[in-house]
């Protein structure tokens, strides 16, 4: 089968003759401010080393369900002994507009 026709197969806006039109970007509304709120915290120790510790002490975690996505977050909390578990502010990943403390850690 043979065709002499010669068709095109695709158009590129802008290099071939065509307008080119932009759209402005959609604005994107503020997040709903969702307020302070207490979390369950925990205090993990794990078994590999801290390699960028001279005396190679395992590190602590500070592990934190979150009020707002029921996710578990994870703070670095020091290394045994030497616990930093200050009162901390921290923000939620999936839910940037919430923020949560940790008034009670469990050991």
């Amino acid at each position: 089968m043979n065709s002499t026709t010669a068709g095109t197969l695709f158009s590129i806006p802008g290099l071939d003759g065509g307008t080119v039109e932009t759209q402005a970007p959609a604005p994107v509304p503020e997040p709903t401010p969702l307020g302070l709120r207490p979390a369950a915290a925990r205090i993990v120790i794990t078994d590999a080393p801290d390699m960028n510790d001279t005396e190679r002490r395992p590190l602590a975690f500070l592990v934190v369900t979150c009020p707002f996505c029921d996710a578990q977050h994870i703070h670095t909390a020091g290394h045994p002994g030497a616990l930093r578990l200050c009162l901390r502010r921290s923000r939620c990943v999936g839910r940037p507009a919430g923020a949560y403390f940790f008034p009670e850690v469990q050991l």
